[in-house]
């Protein structure tokens, strides 16, 4: 089977899961931390002879590593439904010991995985505005002054660098190619060294027009629109999946 891990109400995913086994890709099995949270045998082992995961749950239904083919990880994190059962002065500690151990089964799994996780986030890294302004340049893109002081929230270094009325022009990058929108050859291949940069193989990219530049660098994601990519990047979503991953 293939797995599609992400939120309840991760609408970009819901609409993939739809077009991916409208062209083909079968099984897939949704699965949310919710239906994760309901599963009476969990297993995980790590070993010297390897490594196991399984889920179990009450209406038979099972998962395990032996049976999936690959994954479209979006998981924000462990499910909330089991974090909320501890008492309130222990959740930050419960959340940290069920993040490790989302993180260990999710990179146990042998099979082809977009994205894997990362201690920066279950379904791929999150990189503060400084780095990511770092890694475009890097990257060959444009890239806004930043700047940030001591006074400004821990959040404002994830938040998007484009004023909040600029037009956004969004971009996906899976593996060398690029769907969504179309910026010149230049900047598309500096969106491929970005992805490899942040050693994220699907990646969305979001750009604003400046003064300097049409093409300036706002924000990047793990957790890209797949619609914005349209039919186009779910076939390749497909190819790649039933070929084994990124060759």
């Amino acid at each position: 089977m293939f797995l599609i891990l992400c939120s309840s109400s991760d609408v970009p995913a819901l609409w993939a899961s739809h077009g991916l086994q409208a062209m083909g890709l079968h099984p897939v099995s949704l699965v949310t931390p919710e239906v994760l949270s309901s599963a009476t045998t969990l297993e995980h082992r790590v070993g010297s002879e390897g490594t196991s995961i399984s889920f179990k749950f009450m209406n038979g239904y099972g998962i395990s590593d032996h049976n999936i083919r690959g994954v479209l990880n979006r998981l924000p994190g462990p499910p909330w439904e089991i974090i909320n059962r501890f008492a309130p002065a222990d959740r930050d500690y419960a959340l940290q010991e069920m993040t490790a151990f989302y993180l260990s089964w999710l990179n146990s799994l042998s099979c082809p995985m977009l994205n894997r996780p990362t201690p920066q986030g279950l379904s791929g890294r999150w990189f503060h505005a400084s780095e990511l302004v770092l890694l475009a340049h890097q990257a060959g893109l444009a890239t806004p002054t930043y700047r940030q002081s001591g006074g400004d929230g821990a959040d404002a270094g994830y938040k998007p660098l484009a004023p909040p009325q600029a037009r956004i022009e969004r971009v996906i990058v899976l593996g060398d190619e690029v769907f969504g929108a179309q910026p010149p050859a230049d900047v598309r291949e500096g969106c491929c060294k970005l992805a490899k940069l942040c050693r994220t193989p699907l990646l969305g990219i979001d750009f604003y027009a400046t003064a300097g530049h049409p093409w300036t660098i706002s924000h990047a994601t793990p957790l890209p629109d797949f619609q914005a990519g349209g039919t186009r990047l779910l076939q390749r979503l497909t190819q790649v999946l039933q070929a084994g991953g990124i060759q």
